[in-house]
C-alpha cells in the first residue's frame, strides 16, 4: 500500500519530534548524573596518582604500593564507599 506525500511528511515530522525528545531527555539525565560520574572517576584518579608518585621511588616500592592499592580497593573501598555514599541506597 503506497502512502501519499502528506502522510510521509507527517510521519517524518513525528519521528524527528520523537528523536528530539529523546535527545533532550538524555541531555537532562547526563546533566544530573554528571557530578556522580565525575566523583566516581576522580576517586580512581586519586589512587592512580598516589601509585605514580611511589613509582619514582623504585620498582619494589611501586610493586608494594600497587598490591596495597589493589587490596584496599577490593576489600575496603568496595565495602565502605557504597554504604556511605548516595549510591548505596
Amino acid at each position: 500500500m503506497a502512502r501519499s506525500g502528506s502522510e510521509e511528511a507527517l510521519l517524518a515530522a513525528g519521528r524527528s519530534k520523537e528523536n528530539l525528545d529523546v535527545r533532550e531527555e538524555v541531555k537532562r539525565q547526563l546533566w544530573l548524573a554528571g557530578p556522580m560520574i565525575a566523583g566516581g572517576l576522580l576517586r580512581y584518579v586519586i589512587q592512580m596518582i598516589s601509585v605514580m608518585y611511589v613509582g619514582h621511588l623504585g620498582e619494589l616500592p611501586l610493586a608494594g604500593a600497587s598490591m596495597a592499592n589493589s587490596f584496599a580497593t577490593v576489600t575496603g573501598f568496595s565495602l565502605l564507599i557504597p554504604s556511605s555514599s548516595e549510591r548505596g541506597t
